[in-house]
C-alpha cells in the first residue's frame, strides 16, 4: 500500500491550476503571505512565476512552474529559464524549477552541477522540484486543507492510509516491545549470575528472540521513526556483542592448561631432577593468569550488559 507521502495525485491538466498548486505550497513554506504570482499569460515574465521571501525578509526566492509530460524538461529549458531568472528586476537568493515531470536523475545531475559553477561565481542556487516533490508537500498532515481545496476527496483517502499505517506500527510496537523486555529479563538475570555460572545459552539467545526485527516490513515501518530506529539498532548490535562476549569467555574457562614439557639436557642423557616440581608451578602461574583474565573479562562483560539493559528499557519505555 502506497504511504500518504509517495501517493502520485493526478497531474494538473493546465498550467494556470499547477501555477496555483505551487504558489499555495511555497507561501505557506516561506511563510509569507505577500508571495505573490507574477504577471499574467502573455507578459514578459523573466522565467518567473511566482516570487515571495522566506519568513517575508532577506532576498526574493523565484519559481519557475513547468507543466510538462516526462522526458519533455530537458537541459537546455533548465539553463534557458536560468539565464531569464538573472534578468528579474530584484536580486534573487534562490530560484527554484517546479514541475509535473517526474524526477530524472540527468536533470538532478545539471543542477548540481550549475551550482557548483554558480557558488563560485556568487549567483543565486537553483533547485528543481519534480511532481513527487510536490506530492509529499500536498500530503503533509498540515497541507490538509490545501490538499482537500485542490484535490476533494483525496484528503479521506490520506486519512484513512495514515490511520492504517499509524495502526500497523501501534501493533509492531507492541509486538517488539515484548520481545524487547524479554530480553532485557535475560539481560537482567546474566547480570545477576556470577563467573561460573556462565553457561551456553547465553552463546544464542539474544539472537533466536527477534521474530518482528527479522520481518522487512515491520522494520520499513519503524523507519518512519529514526532516532527509535537506530536505538533498536544499537540495541540488537550490543545484543550481539554480548553473545560473541560469552562465547569467548566460555571457551576461555574450558581452555585445558598446557603441560610444561622438560626438555633433556645435553643431547638427552640428563635430565632435570627438579622438572616435576617446576611443571607444577608453571602450571599454578598459567592457571592464576587464565582466571585473572576470566575475571576481567566478565567484569567488562558485565559492563557491557549493564548498558544493553538500560538502553533495552529505555526502548521500551518509549514504546509505551
Amino acid at each position: 500500500m502506497p504511504t500518504p507521502s509517495t501517493s502520485d495525485l493526478p497531474k494538473p491538466k493546465s498550467w494556470d491550476e499547477f501555477e496555483d498548486i505551487t504558489w499555495e505550497i511555497y507561501k505557506r513554506k516561506w511563510h509569507d503571505n505577500h508571495a505573490q504570482r507574477y504577471g499574467r499569460s502573455g507578459q514578459a515574465q523573466n522565467g518567473i512565476d511566482i516570487y515571495g521571501r522566506q519568513n517575508s525578509s532577506g532576498k526574493y526566492i523565484g519559481v519557475q512552474c513547468k507543466r510538462y509530460e516526462d522526458n519533455k524538461l530537458n537541459q537546455q529549458i533548465i539553463k534557458e529559464e536560468i539565464v531569464k531568472a538573472e534578468c528579474f528586476s530584484s536580486p534573487l537568493s534562490e530560484y527554484i524549477i517546479a514541475t509535473t515531470a517526474s524526477r530524472d536523475t540527468k536533470l538532478q545531475d545539471l543542477v548540481r552541477s550549475l551550482n557548483e559553477e554558480r557558488g563560485l561565481e556568487n549567483k543565486f542556487a537553483v533547485s528543481i522540484v519534480f511532481w513527487e516533490d510536490i506530492c509529499n508537500d500536498l500530503a503533509d498532515p498540515n497541507n490538509r486543507d490545501l490538499l482537500k481545496k485542490c484535490y476533494p476527496g483525496w484528503e479521506q483517502i490520506f486519512s484513512n492510509e495514515e490511520k492504517s499505517i499509524s495502526e500497523k506500527v501501534a501493533s509492531i510496537h507492541c509486538l517488539l516491545s515484548f520481545e524487547i523486555e524479554q530480553d532485557c529479563n535475560l539481560l537482567q538475570e546474566l547480570l545477576n549470575q556470577n563467573q561460573y555460572d556462565l553457561s551456553e545459552k547465553w552463546q544464542s539467545c539474544f539472537s533466536q528472540n527477534r521474530g518482528v526485527w527479522r520481518d522487512i516490513s515491520s522494520r520499513l515501518l519503524l523507519a518512519r521513526s529514526r532516532e527509535l530506529m537506530s536505538k533498536i539498532q544499537k540495541f540488537y548490535h550490543q545484543l550481539d556483542d554480548i553473545e560473541s562476549r560469552c562465547k569467548s569467555l566460555l571457551a576461555l574457562m574450558k581452555s585445558p592448561i598446557q603441560p610444561f614439557e622438560s626438555k633433556p639436557k645435553y643431547g638427552g642423557l640428563h635430565f632435570d631432577t627438579m622438572a616435576s616440581q617446576k611443571t607444577t608451578e608453571l602450571e599454578g602461574i598459567k592457571l592464576i593468569n587464565r582466571n585473572k583474565k576470566c575475571s576481567m573479562n566478565f567484569n567488562k562483560l558485565k559492563e557491557k550488559v549493564h548498558e544493553t539493559l538500560n538502553l533495552g528499557n529505555q526502548i521500551t519505555c518509549e514504546f509505551n
